[in-house]
């Protein structure tokens, strides 16, 4: 991402020349205190968000001026997890197997779509990601919050891709949730998908991620190395205090 800013729905600076890289094999995590740009930057890569000036480069190609469709068309292998996830996420009053077939049908050839192939991938999805529901027919708002997340992500992974936005994917889930969505993310770290992981709990952010990228009003405060960086100094960052400051002020 170069020099990006992206506008609000008020015309207001929700972005303001962001600049970063996320490379492949990654988990790249996201930190601000709420209405810090994270949702704008999330959609401004999903081709979701109005942009102002800047690019976006995925795979040395610009996909600023494509639309979601399009990137999907093009065959840039790119995913969005958003914050609300039966809102722009999953069609709540869909079966599992329609909502698998959101994001694959202009795939499929011919003009009609197959059912039988979204119920294949349904119950592929179903099995590896342990998602206990009664069957692949069955309505999405249905299942608990932890299932619901599971289908999200696994529809998103089933499309193989080279990168994966994900914006709060534990929020309301337990810790056994939690840690098998954190599982699944690094396994697709292994396999060198770049993960875009937006958190709000420093704890996960410090032990899943390699870096952290800090927000503060639509700006990067800094970028970070989750193995040296402390929970404090994050927060800092969070207020829009730069750590050399900080440090310098209190004599370190």
């Amino acid at each position: 991402m170069k020099d990006l800013t992206g506008l609000d729905f008020m015309h207001l600076k929700a972005l303001d020349k962001i600049s970063f890289t996320l490379n492949s094999g990654e988990i790249l995590g996201v930190a601000g205190i709420a209405g810090s740009g994270q949702k704008e930057l999330c959609e401004a890569i999903a081709g979701l968000q109005k942009i102002e000036s800047g690019d976006i480069i995925f795979k040395d190609k610009s996909i600023v001026k494509l639309t979601p469709l399009d990137i999907i068309k093009r065959g840039v292998a790119m995913s969005f997890i958003p914050e609300d996830r039966l809102g722009m996420g999953l069609v709540a009053n869909m079966d599992i197997i329609n909502n698998v077939l959101l994001k694959s049908y202009q795939n499929m050839p011919g003009i009609f779509i197959k059912r039988s192939i979204g119920k294949i991938a349904a119950e592929r999805i179903i099995k590896k990601f342990d998602i206990s529901t009664p069957s692949p027919y069955h309505v999405v708002k249905k299942l608990s919050g932890g299932n619901i997340q599971k289908v999200l992500l696994g529809r998103e992974i089933e499309l193989s891709p080279e990168l994966l936005i994900t914006a709060y994917p534990v929020r309301g889930l337990d810790i056994g949730a939690s840690y098998h969505i954190y599982d699944i993310l690094n396994e697709q770290k292994k396999i060198g998908v770049g993960v875009l992981f937006v958190g709000e709990d420093l704890d996960v952010l410090l032990e899943l991620c390699d870096r952290i990228m800090v927000l503060n009003s639509g700006k990067i405060m800094d970028i970070v190395d989750a193995k040296s960086v402390t929970k404090e100094q994050i927060g800092l960052l969070m207020l829009g205090h730069k750590i050399k400051d900080e440090e310098e002020k209190h004599g370190a």
